[in-house]
């Protein structure tokens, strides 16, 4: 059983070593770019991957009570896992921003949190991406297992264990009616096999009501 506790990447490089996990594992580095793209540098590649119509978020933010100038957020990165297999980059990633772009309104505390799995191909060419919101606050979707903790900024931290290999993670999404009343929950499950990335994430629901 393996341990990430995942440090968030705003305007530096978010690297991580996996050599002690076996010959699947690899190191690379990924820095925040401008807006919603990474900047990935393996060996003597690098290359942008725009994660724009991926991520649940906000960058560009405003207190309208204080100013009207918008303030642009850094895109949060925490490097989960990094894989070669059959030729290929696949590298798991937790990207974090502010739920709402008014830091003053309805969930303006908040941070959504996104799960982005990218395949790469040689040169770093980007073959495939899949994404999944595990916490929106505005939508309220939230993580429930593993538990979430929160730093002195205010960033979610996610503890994510790996079991033989695999990552598993059971979220939650609630639907309210007008007069507030819970109308719809949905509990789902997603499993991440690191032994068969290019498998991407298996995601079942748990319970659903009504």
């Amino acid at each position: 059983m393996a341990l990430l506790c995942c440090r968030t990447a705003q305007g530096k490089q978010s690297r991580h070593d996996y050599n002690s996990r076996g010959p699947n594992s690899i190191s690379a580095r990924v820095y925040p770019a401008h807006g919603k793209r990474i900047r990935i540098v393996y060996r003597k590649s690098h290359t942008l991957v725009d994660l724009s119509n991926d991520v649940s978020g906000c960058l560009d933010l405003i207190a309208p009570a204080f100013t009207r100038r918008i303030m642009k957020e850094s895109l949060g990165i925490k490097v989960i896992d990094i894989v070669k297999k059959d030729d290929r980059l696949y590298l798991l990633l937790l990207a974090i921003a502010e739920s709402n772009c008014n830091v003053q309104g309805y969930c303006g505390a908040a941070r959504d949190q996104t799960l982005i799995l990218l395949k790469l191909g040689a040169g770093l060419k980007l073959e495939e991406k899949k994404s999944v919101i595990l916490g929106d606050c505005k939508a309220n979707i939230e993580i429930i297992e593993p538990e979430v903790d929160y730093n002195f900024m205010g960033d979610p931290v996610v503890n994510l264990v790996f079991v033989d290999g695999k990552l598993t993670i059971v979220y939650d999404k609630i639907v309210y009616g007008p007069d507030g009343d819970e109308e719809a929950h949905t509990s789902s499950r997603l499993v991440y096999d690191r032994n068969f990335p290019e498998q991407g994430f298996d995601i079942s629901n748990i319970e659903k009501k009504p």
